[in-house]
């Protein structure tokens, strides 16, 4: 059993007794068939607002607009990597689904860059080439599999968005729709 004095015989903190034994530094997330979204917010309108939003067993916690903006941002470069993607694709029950699923939280501090990659293989059992989109974007993998999942995830992401506009300080010059992509021939 640890002793909670060192060798020096000073007393150790609690903090130090609690030590992190392991940091995941990557995980994928499977977004597949329709997303909803809960968002809680906290001190909105202050320098510690903060706004939570759960995606199924995805917690991601924002701390600015400006954030919110490039991950959402992210998200739109999706859109025409997912050409010759499902409607809506079957999704194989993972062994062990019935017990639980892992939950994953993700606190953004910063926005994160992020870059769309298609893929596609052909399944034999389904005598078809199915394709998906990997989004890579800092700790998280988001494989995107169907137009359902992504189409209602914008919506929610939207939503997200409106939200995060009221809620922190900086939301008056992230106002506009990062789900729209702009490119040099549209006025800004």
């Amino acid at each position: 059993m640890p002793q909670n004095v060192s060798s020096t015989g000073r007393r150790t903190t609690a903090a130090h007794n609690a030590r992190t034994t392991g940091i995941v530094t990557h995980t994928t997330v499977l977004v597949s068939g329709p997303q909803q979204a809960t968002i809680t917010a906290t001190s909105a309108g202050t320098d510690e607002a903060q706004m939570i939003v759960a995606l199924g067993h995805v917690m991601m916690t924002f701390r600015s607009a400006e954030t919110v903006s490039a991950v959402i941002t992210g998200f739109a470069t999706v859109r025409a990597a997912l050409a010759g993607a499902d409607g809506q694709a079957p999704h194989p029950a993972q062994p062990g689904a019935e017990f639980g699923a892992a939950a994953i939280s993700v606190l953004w501090l910063d926005s994160p860059e992020h870059t769309a990659v298609p893929h596609h293989r052909y399944s034999s059992e389904q005598r078809r080439t199915i394709h998906w989109v990997d989004l890579h974007m800092g700790p998280v993998t988001w494989r995107i599999t169907d137009r359902i999942g992504y189409d209602t995830l914008m919506a929610e992401l939207r939503r997200v968005h409106r939200a995060a506009v009221g809620v922190f300080l900086d939301g008056s010059r992230y106002r506009r729709d990062p789900a729209k992509l702009l490119d040099v021939f549209d006025d800004v």
